[in-house]
């Protein structure tokens, strides 16, 4: 078998039983170096396998993390800095606004709270009035309820709802105003003559100045007439308008009435007395009640105080 394999292998040579023993712990060195390397690269291919499956499932675990994390930040949110209270003039046009981020695939609903009657959703109507409708801003994303000529039954409540599970809501409530005129100092002011004067018109739940102020003079509108006096208009605290007429070097043709008339609320009316130097409390008085009146009386009173004792006396017996 030697010859054989060494005639082979190597020929023209004779193998010794010293380099056949040499052989053998070679061939049995070079396996286990074989095994050693086999199983260092199984266990290199079980730790790539390892940090690859790591290196897939760890950032879907991440990921269902995030996932959540993101599917709750986009979950739809109202904007709370979104008024909730609205003043409205009556006649005038309601703005109701409803802004609601991340959205997506959810609907808008405006709710009547009072009679939980639906007027919108989205931007279809589901209310036969015809001032109701609701308008998108798509930047901004904002919902806004509009009512037009706005009525004193139109106030209270009103309900933005998401379709969400559960659903969510945002309120408003509707205050409808109805604008009150009056002028200081009336129903009756009493100025010197060739003097100045300033009537003050004071127009109370006007969230917005009325469209014109006309003052009147017996009947006849004097805002352009220069010669008599100077008008003013101005906004207040709060939802107060001001007009003001200023009349000066008064005379006996300014006398009678003036009427303030803003466009949005009823006319308010003052009557003008000229006083020639007379005082005020004489001129408020008839002549029942003057104080002439009254020291006559009490004179009376004095000289008839005898005749009153004797009757007393009299009726004693």
């Amino acid at each position: 078998m030697l010859e054989t394999w060494d005639h082979h292998f190597l020929p023209n040579k004779k193998v010794s039983s010293l380099d056949t023993e040499q052989l053998f712990y070679r061939v049995i060195v070079a396996l286990f170096l074989l095994l050693i390397g086999t199983k260092g690269s199984h266990q290199n291919v079980l730790s790539t396998d390892a940090s690859v499956i790591k290196k897939t499932l760890l950032p879907e675990e991440e990921n269902i993390g995030e996932h959540w994390d993101v599917e709750q930040y986009m979950l739809p949110v109202f904007d709370n800095s979104t008024a909730r209270s609205v003043s409205v003039q009556r006649g005038q046009t309601a703005f109701l606004h409803c802004i609601v981020h991340n959205l997506g695939d959810k609907t808008v609903s405006w709710i009547r709270r009072k009679d939980f009657h639906i007027l919108t959703v989205g931007t279809d109507t589901y209310i036969s009035d015809y001032r109701f409708q609701t308008v998108r801003i798509s930047h901004d994303n904002d919902w806004v309820l509009q009512m037009r000529f706005a009525q004193l039954k139109d106030g209270g409540i009103y309900e933005c709802q998401v379709s969400t599970d559960p659903k969510i809501s945002f309120f408003v409530n509707l205050t409808v105003l109805v604008a009150e005129a009056y002028i200081q100092g009336g129903p009756k002011i009493i100025v010197e003559k060739d003097s100045s004067i300033e009537l003050t018109c004071v127009i109370r739940n006007s969230p917005d100045p009325p469209t014109f102020v006309f003052w009147y003079h017996n009947n006849r509108m004097i805002n352009y007439d220069s010669a008599r006096g100077h008008i003013s208009v101005k906004k207040a605290e709060g939802n107060t308008v001001i007009s003001k007429l200023h009349i000066k070097d008064i005379g006996k043709s300014e006398s009678g009435n003036y009427t303030c008339g803003p466009s949005n609320a009823n006319p308010a009316s003052v009557s003008l007395v000229i006083s020639n130097g007379e005082k005020p409390a004489a001129m408020q008085h008839d002549g029942n009640c003057s104080p002439l009146n009254g020291v006559q009386t009490r004179t009376s009173l004095f000289w008839n105080l005898p005749l009153v004792f004797f009757l007393m006396s009299y009726v004693a017996r």
